[in-house]
């Protein structure tokens, strides 16, 4: 059997809205069509004079209540539109935020997008953080006039309201003392508890000019807001805990790498450097240059699968792009790495390996990687091969475009060497 469900607030008022102005309209119309019948029969049924004041008396009387009906069912349908509207923009502003809460990454993010929205509303909002060590409540975000305000004057009013909403776990409304003549003419404090994980995380306070005040709605807003922004906060957590242990097994897994193939005076962080260096120039977004950056750190992570006695043996060694691939691809937060560091040993002429791609077919992450590698292999004194200037390597790396390098690629590493060395 299925639950009930309870109808909406917005179907509520609805309902209300259809028997108030069906109260009215009865009595606006039906009544007085009703008495217009009754009395134009007995007007029928009488002739003279003496009937003309009463005959006028009563069509003002109708006249009048209809109009007063007129103008109840206007005063009621202004008031439900905008009843409608402010529901309407509350609504819309928390699909927002949620969007936004969302998509933020970091802590400072989700602070921000938090107060923003709740400003958007009741005109200005703080984030309190929960009590320090001394007992205070930092500010972690603020916009708003009023916020800025009260962050100068008031600081005090502001840490005591976020602490009863913080201890007792409570909404805290309050009116500011209107003497002040920062406030001009007093503002109204809603202050809601914050709730990530097993504690509150802070609180959020709101802001609003005293005589527009609306202490449930604003509160009802603020709850559902405060609700979301301590599962952003908790997401956050959850990401910089996943960024963390990416971090760190990325580079567990380098030095494991460095150990096994020995010292190469830091070849992957130089690799992963110039790849970075020459995405950003190429003008990928953030999210891609991360890829490119973890990509080139595990470029050689197939090594790791080849035998140290197995390094000399150079069809051997062309095995460690697709066994480096094989390592990623099971791991759901690398596994889009995993055709990156298959495909970097692809020549732009179809020459490479393991699969012989050319052109655009390789990915560009894995073209940028081959050719970062390439440059570093001849310029790091720590390579196997005897170490060239950054000049000479950039005209192996021309003599080579179009051939084993994306030409358009080369040209551009080409120009960000010549840009080092001419500010050297």
């Amino acid at each position: 059997m299925t639950e009930r469900r309870k109808p909406h607030r917005l179907s509520l008022f609805s309902q209300r809205l259809d028997r108030v102005a069906y109260i009215a309209y009865f009595l606006g119309a039906v009544v007085p069509l009703a008495a217009l019948a009754l009395l134009g029969r007995a007007l029928l049924q009488q002739s003279g004079t003496e009937t003309r004041p009463v005959l006028l008396a009563t069509f003002a009387g109708l006249g009048i209540l209809s109009l007063a009906a007129f103008f109840a069912l206007r005063r009621t349908s202004r008031q439900a539109v905008e009843t409608l509207d402010r529901d309407n923009r509350q609504l819309a502003t928390l699909l927002l935020a949620s969007r936004d809460l969302a998509a933020a990454e970091h802590e400072d993010e989700v602070h921000r997008a938090a107060v923003t929205h709740a400003a958007r509303l009741v005109g200005s909002a703080l984030l309190l953080g929960p009590a320090d060590a001394a007992g205070r409540h930092p500010i972690l975000a603020a916009t708003g006039p009023a916020a800025a305000l009260a962050r100068q004057h008031a600081p005090a009013d502001l840490e005591r309201l976020a602490q009863a909403a913080c201890e007792e776990e409570r909404v805290v409304n309050e009116a500011l003392a209107g003497s002040a003549s920062w406030q001009r003419g007093g503002l109204f404090a809603t202050a809601l508890p914050c709730r990530a994980g097993d504690g509150p995380r802070g609180a959020l306070v709101a802001l609003q000019p005293l005589a527009a005040a609306d202490a449930e709605r604003t509160a009802a807003f603020l709850g559902t807001l405060a609700r979301m922004l301590g599962t952003a906060l908790r997401n956050a957590e959850l990401r910089e805990t996943q960024r963390n242990f990416y971090t760190h097994a990325t580079h567990l897994l380098i030095a494991a790498l460095d150990a096994h193939i020995g010292a190469q005076g830091a070849h992957a962080t130089a690799v992963a450097h110039h790849a970075t260096r020459l995405g950003r120039a190429l003008g990928l977004d953030e999210e891609r240059l991360r890829r490119l950056h973890t990509a080139a750190l595990l470029h050689d992570l197939g090594m790791l699968g080849i035998a140290r006695d197995q390094r000399t043996n150079q069809a051997t060694v062309r095995l460690h792009p697709a066994l480096g691939a094989e390592m990623l691809a099971p791991i759901r937060l690398w596994e889009e790495l995993a055709p990156i560091v298959r495909h970097h040993h692809e020549w732009w002429n179809g020459g490479g390996y393991p699969d012989g791609l050319a052109g655009e077919a390789i990915p560009l992450e894995a073209r940028i990687i081959g050719l970062a590698e390439a440059y570093d292999s001849m310029t790091n004194a720590a390579s196997y091969q005897q170490p060239r200037s950054p000049a000479a390597a950039c005209e192996a790396i021309r003599a080579a475009a179009g051939t084993q390098f994306d030409p358009e690629l080369a040209e551009r590493l080409i120009a960000l060497v010549e840009k080092d060395e001419s500010g050297r």
